[in-house]
């Protein structure tokens, strides 16, 4: 009985210790706690394509010039379909987007 209580202490330690400094980290991480937001990218201005991570001024009036050349995206993959964002590029973004 004595053996079986200091192995539960000794796990109960040694559990604490490991699972500790992820979840200090995380409550200290601002963007652990930060709120995605979802942007509709057949609504979006080019202002507004441009809060997504590696688009700047050039590649978002791609992207709304090829939207009303073309019509609305069908699929956040046709984004492709616009110079400059490849597989890499939208994976990067590809969480935020929606199309409506």
């Amino acid at each position: 009985m004595k053996r079986y209580l200091s192995t539960l202490v000794l796990l109960t330690v040694v559990s604490t210790i490991a699972f500790a400094p992820a979840t200090a980290l995380a409550a200290n991480d601002p963007a652990a706690n930060q709120v995605i937001e979802t942007i509709h990218f057949n609504q979006a201005t080019a202002e507004k394509l441009q809060s997504l991570p590696g688009v700047g001024p050039a590649l978002s009036e791609r992207i709304v010039d090829y939207r009303i050349e073309h019509g609305p995206f069908s699929s956040v993959g046709q984004l492709t379909s616009v110079k400059g964002v490849g597989e890499a590029k939208l994976a990067k973004f590809k969480k935020q987007l929606t199309v409506d």
